[in-house]
């Protein structure tokens, strides 16, 4: 009896043993995540502090009235270093930025047009840009539907309908990684109510200084000295002698920003 009654002590210790075990694994595995989940919010709001401080800095110098010390609206990228972490800031004028959803074949080629994309793909990409967002199954000289998505071996087809996000230009026929990332910063998806009226290049692409913003301007950031990229956008208006930033995005796709391919 009493090697009986021993067996079952041994069999129950080795029973508590295991179930201590698996409690402090739990545990252990709780507190871990817990740790990586603070970490990443952390991180995360580090991060929108340094967009914030590009935002104003970068809005700052693109409304400086000084010509010779503005920066200009035409999307050009600027390192900055604040905190120690390298930034890239782009600035663009709310009124250039093209909406894809209205946007003529005529205006699509200008933007293509500035910068600097071959002649020889203006027609192709224009028609495939209006291939996409219209309602027919019917392709344009230089166009593409299903059966030209086929052909290439994409696993989709024209969507026909209005873009929804500006990130689906990449989805385009024609379109390659290098021409989305040329494109994004003069596309918008009904944000850019003044560029629609006219040619956006009619604005001033190309050198134009941070003077006479008009209704707004887009300040783009980009985090480079971190351990994934991150990409944030605001819209900033000026109003007696004060910046206000609307419609902010942190940590926004190539919906928003010309994502590179690292």
């Amino acid at each position: 009896m009493r090697r009986g009654q021993q067996g079952l002590v041994l069999v129950l210790v080795l029973w508590a043993l295991v179930l201590l075990l698996v409690i402090v694994s739990a545990v252990s595995s709780s507190v871990h995540t817990e740790t990586t989940l603070a970490h990443h919010q952390l991180d995360r709001t580090r991060l929108r502090a340094l967009a914030d401080a590009a935002f104003h800095y970068g809005a700052a110098r693109g409304y400086d009235p000084d010509v010779e010390t503005a920066w200009v609206t035409d999307g050009v990228p600027y390192e900055w270093q604040f905190a120690s972490v390298d930034l890239e800031i782009r600035l663009v004028k709310e009124r250039i930025r093209l909406d894809l959803n209205s946007a003529t074949g005529q205006q699509l080629k200008s933007v293509l047009e500035a910068i600097e994309v071959d002649v020889e793909q203006h027609g192709p990409v224009v028609d495939a840009i209006l291939d996409w967002r219209d309602r027919d199954s019917l392709h344009r000289l230089n166009g593409a539907e299903d059966e030209h998505y086929e052909r290439a071996g994409v696993p989709y087809g024209a969507k026909d309908a209005p873009f929804t996000t500006v990130d689906e230009i990449g989805l385009v026929l024609g379109i390659d990684a290098e021409l989305k990332t040329d494109l994004l910063p003069y596309l918008s998806v009904g944000g850019a109510r003044g560029g629609v009226a006219a040619s956006p290049l009619s604005t001033g692409f190309g050198g134009s200084s941070g003077l006479n913003l008009g209704r707004g301007l887009w300040v783009m950031v980009k985090v480079l000295s971190d351990k994934q990229p991150y990409y944030a956008e605001a819209l900033v208006r000026q109003s007696k002698d004060r910046l206000r930033l609307d419609k902010i995005n942190y940590g926004v796709s190539s919906a928003a920003w010309p994502l590179d391919d690292e």
